[in-house]
């Protein structure tokens, strides 16, 4: 299987576009310049995010970035028992600024792997989860190594697209508190940054989607 970094692909001078259909390049790095998956604080052990009973705003839009492919395989475990990295659980729900969960949905989910590494041969960290009658998921993984973007590293995120009937796709990343790289960002969004806290050998943290009506 081979892996392909983001930064391997900038480097090539391949074009990375982006949602104001911007370019941005990167400089090659050696892999041994990647730091590993990262070890995030428990942000004084605040709890994960709680459910929201009503959200007026829309979940915020991100880039897509260059690494999507369509046919991810519909499973909400993306990590196996000999990968690498730190483990967490992400539930949550989705419903749309009308309070409604929207059942039935499927959100599409790739990210890097451990080293900052994504598959581009086969579906490693990728899936696709479909959310219940009440419009909740719950996605098992890894939280995502970094990479470097021109002189500096992306904090960890996980890439999500949101794919509900009636709705407009919603692209977007979710980030981890605590990451040092979040600062400063050009990307982040800090209404995309999860809180998570330590639950035995896992982490585990929330974030609820909401979809404009």
């Amino acid at each position: 299987m081979r892996d392909l970094t983001r930064r391997t692909f900038l480097g090539s001078g391949c074009a990375l576009l982006l949602a104001a259909c911007s370019s941005r390049t990167a400089r090659s790095a050696p892999r041994d310049a990647l730091e590993p998956t990262p070890n995030i604080p428990d942000e004084d052990d605040l709890p994960p995010v709680p459910a929201q009973a009503c959200a007026a705003d829309p979940t915020a839009r991100n880039i897509e970035g260059p690494f999507y492919k369509k046919g991810a395989p519909h499973r909400s475990v993306l990590v196996d028992p000999n990968d690498d990295g730190q483990r967490i659980r992400i539930t949550g729900t989705l419903q749309s600024t009308k309070c409604v969960p929207i059942g039935g949905a499927m959100i599409d989910v790739w990210q890097a792997n451990a080293a900052g590494d994504y598959d581009l041969e086969g579906f490693r960290f990728r899936g696709a989860l479909t959310t219940d009658a009440k419009g909740r998921y719950d996605l098992r993984t890894i939280i995502p190594g970094r990479y470097l973007n021109g002189d500096r590293y992306r904090p960890a995120h996980i890439h999500i697209k949101v794919k509900a009937k009636g709705f407009a796709v919603l692209t977007t990343q979710l980030y981890f508190a605590g990451d040092p790289y979040n600062d400063g960002d050009p990307f982040i969004d800090a209404s995309l940054v999860m809180q998570h806290t330590a639950e035995r050998d896992i982490r585990r943290a929330r974030f609820d989607f909401v979809l404009p009506a």
